[in-house]
């Protein structure tokens, strides 16, 4: 990986931590306004889509540690990203009768970009419920996101279908 990629990537994840430590720290919905991914330069296409994956699976961990369930909406996240892009069409749904379960996806909508999905789900640790995260984008470009099941493979846990990799 080259150093250009590599901070790319420490600045995903150190902007991720900025933005969502408030709101896990304090349990409570923030809301904040931040330059959407889309208006910094420099920060579209994959990296965007990467940032906006991570971005929305902490902020459902989070979510559920304060509200016991995941949010079927970016905006009850508090996180102010544009869903529709020039690049990706961004989506979150919830499975299960109490909201157990969901699963993010960007749809690429350039056929050279690859598409990603992410899912959230609970599962049982030996200190109790905790929450599984797992995000994939496909290792060819694609408009189409992996079809990744919602449901831990026992000793395993999440996995990235055939044809995806795991984002780091």
């Amino acid at each position: 990986m080259n150093s250009q990629a590599q901070t790319l990537n420490l600045s995903q994840k150190l902007l991720t931590l900025l933005l969502l430590t408030p709101f896990a720290l304090t349990g409570c919905q923030l809301s904040f306004s931040v330059p959407k991914p889309e208006d910094i330069p420099g920060f579209q296409g994959e990296n965007q889509a990467s940032f906006v994956m991570n971005a929305m699976a902490t902020g459902q961990e989070a979510y559920y540690k304060a509200n016991g369930h995941f949010s079927n909406s970016i905006e009850s996240l508090a996180i102010n990203f544009n869903l529709e892009t020039e690049d990706y069409a961004y989506s979150i749904v919830t499975q299960g009768d109490y909201a157990q379960t969901v699963v993010m996806k960007a749809a690429a909508k350039l056929d050279n970009l690859p598409s990603y999905a992410g899912v959230v789900t609970v599962g049982q640790s030996d200190g109790g419920v905790m929450a599984m995260a797992n995000i994939c984008k496909t290792d060819q470009p694609s408009t189409q996101p992996p079809a990744l099941s919602p449901n831990p493979v026992p000793g395993i846990g999440l996995k990235c279908p055939r044809g995806s990799s795991p984002v780091q």
